[in-house]
């Protein structure tokens, strides 16, 4: 009797051993991800010795070289006219961020690198866990990885962007999509969590303001819910967005008198993508998007337009004329802007590319790896459009309208980095697409 009273204990206990070992194994995986990520992060800060002549010279440049100016005048004087004049262009999130710790640390280019490989790391931590709770352990292994050895989210860390924390940001606001479908008594207060970090994403990026509203839309539109409920949540999400950005819409009533943000989109629409239009390397880019940009300038200063919002119609009258010059050349040029959205690594042919090159092998390395890596997450991802049931129809077009929505504004800019604001949407699907695949090659393997 002892005997059997003791076997059928220690089973139980086997078995508790036995069923605790994926999670066990999942959890090491998870750290070992983390880890490689950890690593690669600090090793390209190291590599381009922030602080030096060099990196000052070739990285502290374009925006890079604006949050860093911007950061230094919040570290002195706090938020002054001049910050939010230059922040209507942009958004006030990460000069904030990087003159917080300017004022703790003092300004020095280290802190705020390494502010940068933290975030990066954590986004690697929630985009396995969205992933995992998404489509499972090994997708989620997977996806970390993908972001992990992803060359744009690498190097990119080692520079004053705020693609990093954008990043990080959208990462928190998938993760947090993924409870809107669920019922509860709490669904509103997880509602407002999406409106808040939404909000967030906009003070860090303004391309948010617009894309997490369509976001949640598709999300929600995309769920086997009723239309009254679709409807319900959908009303709720915008008070709730609106509520969190009112105190920034309210100062610039105030000083602006209106309640817009920002100018970007059509500051951004002259800068961005009509100058890309026009150009095919970053050297033209940044001379033709200058004179564009001066010329709207210039115009509003005949005109005696001071007020930095009120400057936005001629941003808008001069990209409009520049369209209606080569109507077809800018359609051509949106849709080269597609596949250089996926496939271009670095910034175009530049002379601070060339420099680059020169200075080191590291570069020339990156770029055949960036050609590498966007492939294969190219293929991954394509194959959503071929998957018989296994990604979610949410995920699905969430995903494609992402990219079509970041390709088509930002995809012909000649800026590798602007990848990484779809990055967080594409990776969970990817990485679900090759444990599909790998699952496939194991059936077929075990037939014969």
């Amino acid at each position: 009797m002892q005997q059997s009273n003791t076997n059928p204990s220690g089973q139980n206990s086997f078995d508790g051993i036995i069923a605790s070992m994926p999670t066990m194994r999942f959890r090491v995986l998870f750290a070992i991800v983390l880890l490689i990520a950890l690593m690669l992060r600090i090793g390209v800060v190291m590599i381009v010795h922030p602080g030096s002549e060099q990196y000052d010279r070739l990285y502290l440049i374009y925006d890079a070289r604006g949050y860093h100016d911007l950061a230094v005048i919040f570290q002195k004087d706090g938020i002054t006219k001049e910050f939010m004049d230059k922040v209507a262009i942009a958004a006030p999130g990460y000069p904030l961020l990087l003159g917080v710790i300017y004022r703790l640390f003092g300004v020095n280019l280290i802190p705020p690198l390494i502010a940068n490989v933290i975030l990066s790391v954590l986004t690697c931590a929630i985009v396995m866990l969205l992933t995992r709770r998404a489509f499972g352990e090994p997708a989620s292994i997977v996806a970390g990885l993908l972001f992990a050895l992803h060359p744009h989210s690498i190097r990119f860390t080692a520079i004053l962007y705020s693609e990093t924390l954008f990043m990080f940001i959208t990462s928190v606001f998938i993760f947090s999509l993924l409870n809107i479908h669920e019922l509860n008594k709490m669904w509103w207060l997880r509602l407002a969590g999406v409106a808040a970090i939404a909000a967030l994403g906009a003070f860090s990026r303004i391309s948010m303001l617009y894309f997490s509203v369509l976001a949640v839309l598709v999300w929600l539109l995309s769920n086997n819910t009723g239309w009254h409920l679709k409807a319900q949540r959908f009303a709720l999400f915008v008070a709730l967005y609106l509520t969190f950005l009112s105190p920034w819409m309210i100062y610039n009533k105030i000083h602006h008198d209106t309640f817009k943000l920002s100018i970007s989109g059509e500051y951004n629409l002259l800068a961005l993508v009509v100058a890309s239009a026009r150009a095919d390397d970053i050297d033209t880019f940044h001379k033709v998007k200058n004179e564009l940009i001066n010329s709207a300038y210039e115009r509003a200063k005949q005109d005696g337009v001071e007020d930095i919002f009120k400057t936005s119609p001629y941003f808008l009258d001069r990209a409009i004329e520049e369209i209606n010059k080569d109507v077809g050349g800018f359609i051509w040029s949106q849709i080269k802007g597609v596949f250089n959205f996926w496939f271009r690594p670095v910034q175009a042919q530049s002379s601070r590319v060339s420099e680059l090159v020169q200075s080191g092998r590291a570069i020339v390395y990156y770029i055949y790896y960036s050609y590498v890596s966007q492939l294969i997450l190219f293929l991954a991802w394509i194959a959503l459009f071929f998957d018989k049931g296994k990604i979610p129809t949410p995920w699905k077009v969430l995903s494609v309208v992402a990219v079509i929505y970041f390709a088509f504004t930002v995809g012909n800019a000649a800026y590798s980095r602007f990848f990484l604001h779809a990055l967080p949407y594409i990776i969970p699907i990817a990485a679900a697409s090759l444990v599909s695949f790998q699952d496939q090659i194991s059936r077929l393997i075990a037939k014969k």
